[in-house]
């Protein structure tokens, strides 16, 4: 039997609209088909659809206030939302879906603003020399004449080779059409990339500025680098949460999404290039700069999300033997990617190791300088997944540890994104417990940072035990009250409040122990296989969105960090977007991460027996 779809209503700071929606469709999956792509002109892009699991009413976290003609709340929901939630009308999008109007009204779903998301741009200072892999330059013909009537792109190669660049390629066909009326004047200007010509134009064009995108590709956030070819220099920013994150939290959860046909993945493929473009345009509007302008992107991320953003379909990576398609660097053309840039634009995709160790890694062991000394560096790159490397010039060691999201918010009750109303740091004021909250204003939830500090602080209060369990009352008697009174505990939920009704529960420690041995057991094992100790490492890298915010201290209390590694640690913020930028300026960036990527060597941790062992022995937290 043939359903009609009916219409939803959508309120949101953008104003109202309607959407269609049929019974079979999930409010979740009508939203996301509604705002595919996230245009900016589209009302639904200032949505948040957090949907750690997927949508597969796991999470709890795709929770919005929805009214009208709906099915009832199922099991799931009972337990995930609280009987007060439920009473104000909040329902889990996921599991919700519009019924047959009976009285109530048509179907409405409400969402609060949008926070503004607190997302790490910085990274280290790079040293390369500038010669940027594709390039604009303007050349001047030879005139043809009747003893001399080579054709023009035979005319244009010898310029090239007058200029020094012997090594360029014929033309291909599109740019010989442009070369039909370019060649009609003495002087034109060429973009190169490589030894390819990509684009011919008129001369006065070769005195515009050149610029290049830097694009690091997070499963959880999305960063945009403006780099003025001329200088090198990084002259704008732009970053978001990932348009895919209503897909899931985790690479697990997206590789399942786009493995569902051709629709799924085309609906990340096209969330994270949508986006891309939308933040590259507004980057080039902001300095004053034209479409043609930008003729480098370089892209770097986790295997996952490279596969993603190119359109090729990544399933192989969820189950072992965990074969990527492809981890080679390579070039691509702009249009073939579908990104709304000029067609003399090309794509550099950085290089990865394995199906999870990815150009995210190699981009960072490139851009802090690893992969060219012979010291013994600790790359620890701890966001969504957990990627770690050690080494030097003389070889590499990496690996990749089954961490989850959790250090980004996810999977724990009220944790969130890194945005306005989320709890960013945690200590303990005497026996009070303070906090502080992004955007300020009162507290939502926690965020990585946040929770990580929350857990230090509960352990060095004695409200978490040595084995991550919260004690009972009549253990706690001994600390004082304004600590026990943290304790609460309400149809079998144990939980300790951090202020203002946010909290951290049972569960959630439980979570944090399995991300923190699987990092910690990591570390041990790369140390092992290389044959060093702690007092080999020089230096240890935190990068990432979550490590370059986590406090030191709370990651050596917790044990995600060795502490006879403490006095070496060094905040290398985000080390991947760096070395896209440097991509875009230096063929010889591009070079160092081919070399770093020759030098890694993968470790595979599942089915390594002292990896297992050392996640046993790293369940503890360490002692006081």
């Amino acid at each position: 039997m043939e359903t009609t779809a009916t219409r939803l209503r959508v309120v949101s700071e953008n104003g109202t609209m309607e959407i269609p929606v049929s019974p079979e469709q999930s409010l979740l999956d009508a939203l996301r088909l509604a705002g595919k792509g996230n245009a900016e002109d589209n009302p639904l892009s200032s949505i948040e659809l957090n949907s750690p699991c997927g949508g597969k009413g796991l999470c709890g976290k795709c929770r919005a206030k929805v009214s009208g003609s709906l099915t009832p709340p199922v099991g799931r929901e009972m337990k995930l939302l609280s009987a007060r939630e439920l009473a104000d009308g909040y329902r889990l999008l996921c599991l919700t879906h519009v019924a047959e109007e009976d009285g109530r009204g048509p179907a409405r779903v409400e969402f609060a603003a949008r926070g503004q998301a607190a997302i790490l741009t910085e990274g280290p200072r790079l040293d390369f020399v500038l010669d940027p892999p594709t390039a604009r330059l303007a050349l001047k013909l030879e005139a043809p004449s009747l003893d001399d009537q080579v054709a023009d792109d035979t005319r244009l190669l010898r310029a090239l080779a007058a200029a020094g660049r012997r090594d360029v390629a014929r033309p291909s066909l599109s740019v010989v059409r442009e070369l039909a009326l370019a060649a009609r004047k003495p002087g034109l200007s060429l973009v190169l990339s490589g030894n390819e010509i990509v684009a011919v134009g008129a001369e006065e064009e070769a005195a515009r500025p050149a610029y290049g995108l830097g694009v690091d590709i997070g499963t959880t956030t999305l960063a945009c680098y403006l780099i003025d070819l001329g200088t090198g220099s990084i002259v704008a920013t732009a970053s978001g949460l990932n348009e895919q994150r209503s897909y899931g939290a985790d690479v697990i959860s997206r590789i399942a999404a786009a493995s569902t046909g051709p629709e799924g993945l085309e609906a990340l493929r096209s969330a994270v290039t949508a986006q891309i473009t939308a933040l590259g345009l507004g980057l080039l509007d902001g300095v004053g700069a034209e479409l043609s302008d930008l003729i480098s992107i370089a892209i770097a991320g986790n295997t996952t999300m490279m596969h993603l953003f190119a359109g090729v379909l990544p399933t192989a990576i969820a189950a072992a033997p965990f074969p990527p398609v492809f981890t080679a660097a390579r070039r691509i053309a702009a249009r073939e990617l579908d990104l709304g840039f000029s067609a003399a634009c090309d794509v550099w995709l950085l290089p990865g190791v394995s199906g999870y160790v990815g150009a995210d890694i190699v981009s960072g062991i490139a851009a802090l300088g690893i992969s060219s000394r012979p010291a013994c560096e600790l790359l620890l790159d701890i966001g969504t997944n957990g990627e770690i490397a050690l080494g030097g010039s003389e070889g590499i060691w990496c690996c990749a540890t089954a961490a989850g999201p959790a250090f980004e918010g996810a999977g724990i009750g009220m944790g969130m994104g890194g945005v306005t109303g989320a709890i960013d740091g945690v200590w303990l004021d005497g026996d009070r417990i303070g906090f502080s909250v992004i955007g300020g204003g009162g507290p939502k939830g926690l965020c990585g940072s946040g929770v990580l500090d929350a857990l230090a602080v509960f352990l060095e209060a004695g409200l978490v035990d040595q084995t991550g369990r919260i004690p009972d009352v009549e253990e706690l008697a001994s600390l004082p009250p304004a600590l026990t009174a943290l304790r609460h505990e309400e149809e079998g939920m144990v939980r300790l409040a951090v202020g203002d009704g946010v909290w951290l529960s049972q569960a959630d420690i439980r979570n944090l122990q399995l991300a923190i041995s699987a990092i910690a057991a990591g570390i041990e094992v790369l140390m092992a296989r290389a044959g060093k100790t702690e007092k080999d490492v020089d230096r240890v890298w935190l990068a990432g969105g979550f490590g370059s915010y986590l406090d030191i201290g709370s990651a050596l209390r917790v044990g995600l960090v060795p502490a006879g590694l403490g006095d070496r640690i060094v905040i290398a913020g985000n080390s991947s977007g760096a070395g896209a930028a440097a991509a875009c300026a230096s063929r010889a960036f591009l070079a160092e991460a081919d070399k770093a990527r020759d030098l890694c060597r993968y470790i595979e941790l599942s089915s390594s027996p002292d990896f297992t062992e050392a996640y046993m022995e790293h369940m503890l937290f360490p002692e006081a």
